[in-house]
C-alpha cells in the first residue's frame, strides 16, 4: 500500500491510573501513594506520509497526571505503564510522562503489555501535576485499520 492511502486509527485511550494503599486491620492506611489522570486523549490519527517514506507519526499532550506520595523516611516511588491490549501489527503507541521535581523521565516508551517505567525516584511527600505525551506512529505495512480503542494503566509503586 502507499504510504499516502495509509490511515492508522487509534480513537481514544482509556488512561486508567492505580492507586496503592498499605493498610492494617481495623487501622487507617500506613501509607497511601495516589496517581490520577485528567482525563483521554482526543482521538490520534495517521494520515499522511512523504513519498517513500513511512506516515507521519501524530501525537497528543493535552492530558495531565497527579502524583501524590506519602512522607516515610527513606521511600521514593516510581510510575509504570502499560497496555492492557496489543496495538495492531506495525502500529506503536509511545508515551513520556514530564517528571515531578527531583524524579527522573525515563523518556519516550514504546508500550505493550508489560509494566514500564515512565518515571523514577519520585521523593516522598510529592504532590505534581505533570504533562502526558502520546505519540502514534505506524508503517506502510500497517495497512488500513478500522478504528480502535486501546486502555493505559499507569500504575505507582514503590522504587526500587
Amino acid at each position: 500500500m502507499a504510504p499516502n492511502l495509509l490511515v492508522a486509527l487509534l480513537n481514544r485511550f482509556k488512561v486508567a491510573s492505580v492507586f496503592a494503599a498499605l493498610l492494617l486491620p481495623g487501622s487507617r492506611a500506613v501509607f497511601a501513594q495516589t496517581l490520577a489522570v485528567s482525563g483521554n486523549p482526543a482521538a490520534l490519527k495517521i494520515t499522511a506520509a512523504v513519498a517513500g517514506s513511512q506516515p507521519t507519526s501524530v501525537s497528543n499532550n493535552l492530558t495531565t497526571y497527579t502524583v501524590v506520595t506519602p512522607n516515610p523516611a527513606n521511600r521514593t516511588y516510581k510510575i509504570t505503564a502499560q497496555l492492557t491490549a496489543p496495538m495492531p501489527t506495525n502500529v506503536t503507541l509511545t508515551v513520556t510522562l514530564a517528571a515531578p521535581a527531583g524524579a527522573t523521565s525515563v523518556g519516550p516508551v514504546a508500550l505493550d503489555m508489560t509494566a514500564r517505567d515512565v518515571v523514577t525516584g519520585i521523593p516522598r511527600s510529592t504532590n505534581a501535576t505533570r504533562a502526558i505525551t502520546y505519540q502514534l506512529s505506524a508503517t506502510v505495512l500497517a495497512g488500513v485499520i478500522a478504528s480502535t480503542n486501546r486502555s493505559v494503566l499507569l500504575t505507582v509503586l514503590k522504587f526500587p
